[in-house]
């Protein structure tokens, strides 16, 4: 069964990383819901949305928002995983690629 709730801390806090993160790369939605994984485990799934203006993504920072959050999430007692979607338009542009 899904865990239904989202502590409107737990959201707060999701959103406040991601926009720290990756605010410069033209961010432009975080939407955090309860879900699960398929071995049946409840996870947030977190979909973040972008326009294409501002800084180039840097795929560093993307590689180390993962880490960020589930340290962050974990102070909080939150345990379940975070799945982070991010949804780039294709004409983002992206550093170290043409």
């Amino acid at each position: 069964m899904i865990d239904e709730r989202i502590r409107p801390e737990v959201n707060a806090l999701v959103t406040d990383v991601i926009e720290q993160e990756m605010g410069p790369f033209g961010l432009v939605d975080v939407v955090v819901s309860p879900a699960t994984d398929e071995d049946g485990d409840a996870v947030l799934a977190i979909d973040v949305r972008y326009e294409a203006k501002g800084a180039p993504i840097d795929p560093k920072v993307v590689a180390g928002l993962l880490h960020k959050l589930r340290d962050r999430l974990w102070a909080v007692g939150e345990r379940r995983f975070p799945f982070i979607r991010h949804h780039f338009l294709e004409q983002q542009k992206v550093v170290g690629f043409p």
